[in-house]
């Protein structure tokens, strides 16, 4: 279905090419998964595939790409989109009529067929991804994940023979993401449709594909079984794959298969290490207190026309120096939530303090970034970006942030042109810089790799270290276990759990009501008989303290 040759590309007024000598091949009917480090040219490629690069701007493109039997160069765009239609990251920028219906049936308009027809195909397309009691719903009316699945139709009305998506989950809690990788699934199966999803949560999808390919630095470092590829991506640097905690956890105690499987991990544990006692320094945490920085009390707020609160009695404090994740479905308020503490919306009713004194007083001490980050590119540079407004930052600190978010090489580039996860990087690393007193972080690390990914956990530990406070909106939960130290859950706009992050992280009947994903260690401590631990790492330690105690 598709085939590549010698695919090179280098944008205008670059040295080096993006793409270098790419060759691949995917067969009618694969279920394929691409993945690598941000900006290593897994945009660019789909860009290639799909035929949207400007011809008066498109740089200088050399190889061959094949779609169906056809050499997409001979091919005129609109073509190309009949045979390779491409599904973004972000369902916003492809969505633009303001119904449901209208949206699906622009491309069959545009092409003349007849409105029966039209009316047929629409109503048969929503069916299938899920939306048909949605046709006459305004746009504006959906949920993030219904919106991806507005736009999945919008590209299968018109009966694509290969689909590419550009990470389409990346933005949905981990039981959206499952549902919308189970119905791609029954679409490449049932429709026998090609399919190729570019994403960096490989940690938690890996058991939907049996193809990986991983990109790096502009060529293919792996081409192959999923299952094989941990080993033989483990003697390149800097691959940027986050791999699943089970496989951590058997290079982290060293065992002899490296296995995305509980099961296997677990009885691989017992045999090297043995039935493992019960360690006392392994007992239940205790909430720490300390000085409150933020105090939210009896809040409650509803948009425009809506019918009811969208946040209802929301009450919590924020501790100085502390990390907190705010966690739930999407819908439940979170952003909502976010626009608030950053000034983004007016306060209904209750009362929000900064320190002990009015919110209001206090925006200069808190820093936000949205979850439309895009909206706060202001600069054209990224330098420019980064000392935006900001006139404490001496040189030395701004090329020590360059270096530590991986883009000293792009300190001249124009923001916007930047991958995605470079763009975040780049707003992340402006409000960091300004050393607020609180910092807000709205899906902080959509898009990004593991070296970025470790590189932004380091600065927010740090900030907090020195005194900052984070509170984070995240549907990563193998991120919150690692950095917050508290966790709060919201559903149906309202607070259902605010405890430390071993409490609330181990709770099934917490995680299964906010749409989260249980940790994966929480079946491994579990085969283990040992008390409940969320990270590879603490299991490790666990199972080796107690190994030596016996």
């Amino acid at each position: 279905m598709l085939k590549i040759e010698n695919l090179s590309y280098r944008y205008p007024n670059r040295s080096e090419n993006t793409l270098k000598n790419i060759n691949l091949s995917i067969a009618p009917g694969e279920f394929v998964l691409m993945a690598g480090k941000s900006g290593c040219g897994k945009s660019t490629l789909i860009k290639a595939i799909t035929g949207i690069f400007e011809t008066e701007r498109r740089g200088c493109l050399s190889g061959k790409i094949f779609l169906d039997g056809r050499e997409s160069q001979d091919l005129p765009p609109e073509e190309i989109a009949l045979l390779a239609g491409t599904v973004y990251q972000t369902p916003d920028d492809q969505l633009f009529a303001m119904t449901v219906y209208d949206e699906v049936a622009f491309a069959l308009e545009n092409r003349g067929f007849p409105d029966e027809y039209i009316k047929t195909k629409v109503h048969e397309t929503l069916e299938m991804v899920g939306l048909g009691d949605r046709v006459d719903y305004s746009i504006q009316a959906l949920s993030g994940g219904q919106r991806q699945r507005l736009a999945l139709a919008s590209v299968l009305v018109t009966g694509p023979r290969l689909l590419v998506l550009d990470e389409p989950i990346s933005q949905l809690n981990p039981q959206g993401a499952h549902d919308f990788l189970r119905l791609l699934q029954e679409l490449n199966q049932k429709q026998n449709l090609t399919i190729l999803l570019i994403e960096h949560r490989v940690n938690e999808i890996a058991g939907y594909f049996s193809r990986i390919i991983v990109m790096n630095e502009g060529s293919i470092a792996y081409d192959g079984d999923m299952n094989k590829v941990w080993p033989a991506v483990s003697r390149l640097k800097n691959i940027g794959l986050r791999e699943p905690q089970n496989i951590v956890l058997c290079r982290l105690l060293k065992l002899p298969e490296l296995v995305n499987d509980a099961d296997t991990v677990a009885a691989m544990v017992t045999d090297l290490y043995g039935n493992l006692k019960s360690l006392n320094k392994y007992q239940s945490a205790v909430a720490a207190t300390g000085q409150t920085i933020l105090d939210v009390k009896n809040v409650y707020y509803k948009y425009d026309n809506s019918l009811e609160d969208t946040l209802k009695n929301i009450s919590f404090t924020l501790q100085k120096g502390k990390i907190t994740a705010l966690m739930g479905v999407n819908g439940t308020g979170k952003s909502t939530l976010m626009n608030l503490l950053g000034g983004i919306a007016a306060l209904d009713r209750g009362a929000i303090c900064l320190d002990g004194q009015n919110l209001q007083n206090e925006r200069f001490n808190v820093g936000y970034l949205r979850q439309e980050a895009d909206l706060m590119l202001l600069a054209d540079s990224v330098r420019e970006e980064l000392c935006w407004n900001n006139k404490k930052i001496s040189e030395a600190e701004l090329q020590t942030m360059l270096k530590r978010i991986g883009l000293e090489n792009y300190a001249g580039d124009f923001p916007l042109a930047l991958s995605k996860g470079q763009r975040l990087r780049v707003i992340f690393s402006a409000v960091l810089m300004q050393k607020p007193k609180l910092m807000l972080l709205d899906e902080p690390t959509t898009g990004q790799d593991q070296q970025s990914l470790e590189e932004i956990k380091k600065l927010l530990c740090a900030y907090a270290e020195a005194g900052g406070s984070v509170f984070f909106c995240t549907h990563d939960v193998e991120l919150a276990s690692e950095i917050a130290d508290s966790v709060i859950l919201m559903n149906e706009g309202q607070i259902i759990a605010d405890d430390i992050t071993s409490k609330v992280l181990t709770d099934r009947s917490y995680l299964k009501l906010c749409g989260l994903k249980a940790p994966a260690m929480l079946d491994v401590t579990e085969l283990l008989h040992i008390r409940p631990l969320l990270t590879a790492k603490e299991v490790a330690d666990y199972v080796l303290a107690a190994a030596m105690g016996r």
